[in-house]
């Protein structure tokens, strides 16, 4: 079996590299291990980055169609029952068409994203089909063994060879690329379920160690973040659900009624968060994208999004590379040149907001909440947080900024902003072409 690129992972990322190949008359095959939909939770929140990228293949309108868009973040901080700090975040201080948040149901994107690539014939999709070795040690591959389920072993010659399997990557395992992993001192527990009817913008409430993340989803649906530390997994589960619905409730009362619509522990999703760089995104003629090289802490919301932007930046490096005849695998160090900085910027700012509510004992509570605040308050510091969130932009945290965050210099002293500064161009995304060829 033949192909110019073949893909494994058939999840967000790996279809929807598919679909930019094959509505540039690539041929290409996704092959896909898991049979049928996943039930554990991935990513949900798209930021304005992806939906530009979204809208830029076509798919914005239905992707906005199914899901709830979301314009501010808030943070309250308690100090046991008296708020401390209520702080907001919003998306319209970025100057930009997509300056909102869209949460959309991740199985419901994926189907977006294949039905769309279906509708081309250089797209084809192996399911259940899982990728398996490749045949030559050296660095530029030729042919991948795949185990498919109805049609036995393959052999699937291809150009490129892309891994988009997650976080346990068969492809990166195969090239040997090292990852650079840290863990937390924390747990999450995960849960969709009834919203009050007011639960329209995303929320997170924090008192001592525990931290409450609500996000609106279609169908008065609300999808929940619990962090807790380690050790009270267990209990919780020996204590039973009354002890999950208490923590619920003693931060946001108003889910009373609602959360105890969860009637099973086994709705319930742990997730061990964790984070992971590799040390590289190509080898010869291979390359990875999303979980397969990069993981980050979910506080943030980025992972998802990651993978979007990977997907996209190399499908457009590899049409571009179709297009113009030219296979030489040295042009994909484009790719990681364009890529990797912006996710292992985008993991650090995760990793930091992870440690920002990993301490929760003595001054450092108030004095979180206080940076917060100055964060929310100073017209261009809240302006950097949120452009770099978004993805539609870098603007690194200085340190002037530093000394502005904790109180020690006025906000005035900083630049005044108009919402557009250090947002990225076309040509900072696509840096291989050139401005006449997007006209």
């Amino acid at each position: 079996m033949k192909t110019n690129v073949f893909i494994s992972g058939g999840g967000i990322s790996g279809l929807l590299l598919g679909l930019i190949l094959a509505r540039s008359s690539i041929d290409v095959i996704v092959a896909e291990k898991d049979p049928k939909p996943s039930v554990k939770y991935k990513g949900e929140l798209l930021q304005p980055k992806s939906l530009e990228m979204m809208n830029q293949l076509g798919l914005y309108e239905e992707v906005s169609a199914s899901g709830f868009p979301i314009h501010t973040t808030s943070i309250t901080e308690y100090d046991r029952d008296r708020v401390m700090k209520k702080i907001e975040y919003r998306y319209d201080v970025i100057n930009h068409q997509f300056n909102k948040a869209l949460m959309v149901p991740h199985e419901e994107l994926k189907d977006i994203i294949r039905k769309r690539a279906e509708q081309y014939s250089h797209f084809h999709f192996l399911n259940p089909a899982k990728f398996t070795g490749f045949q030559e040690a050296a660095d530029i591959k030729k042919t991948a063994l795949v185990a498919h389920k109805e049609q036995g072993d393959l052999e699937i010659q291809a150009d490129f060879f892309v891994g988009a399997e997650g976080r346990i990557s068969p492809i990166r395992n195969s090239l040997g690329i090292t990852l650079k992993e840290t863990e937390y001192n924390h747990y999450f527990l995960t849960v969709t379920f009834p919203r009050p009817a007011h639960l329209t913008e995303g929320e997170m409430l924090v008192r001592g160690h525990y931290f409450l993340g609500l996000f609106p989803l279609p169908n008065s649906k609300v999808r929940t973040v619990l962090l807790i530390k380690k050790e009270e997994y267990k209990e919780m589960k020996r204590a039973g659900l009354e002890s999950f619905y208490r923590c619920y409730t003693s931060l946001k009362p108003e889910l009373d009624g609602y959360v105890q619509e969860i009637t099973t522990w086994k709705d319930i999703q742990l997730m061990v968060p964790t984070r992971h760089n590799a040390d590289r995104y190509i080898k010869g003629n291979c390359a990875l994208i999303g979980d397969a090289v990069h993981t980050v802490h979910p506080m943030a919301g980025e992972g998802m999004n990651l993978a979007i932007q990977d997907a996209c930046t190399l499908g457009e490096m590899l049409s571009h590379m179709y297009k113009d005849s030219n296979l030489d695998t040295g042009q994909l160090t484009e790719y990681e040149r364009v890529r990797k900085p912006r996710a292992e910027f985008l993991s650090s700012l995760s990793h930091l907001s992870a440690l920002a509510y990993s301490y929760w004992q003595g001054p450092w509570p108030n004095i979180r909440s206080h940076v917060l605040k100055r964060i929310e308050h100073v017209p261009t510091l809240h302006y950097k947080h949120m452009l770099n969130i978004s993805g539609l932009g870098m603007w690194k945290d200085t340190l002037l900024d530093r000394f502005v965050q904790i109180g020690l210099l006025p906000g005035r002293i900083l630049p005044k902003v108009n919402g557009t500064e250090h947002q990225y161009k076309k040509h900072d995304d696509y840096p291989w072409i050139n401005e006449e060829e997007w006209k």
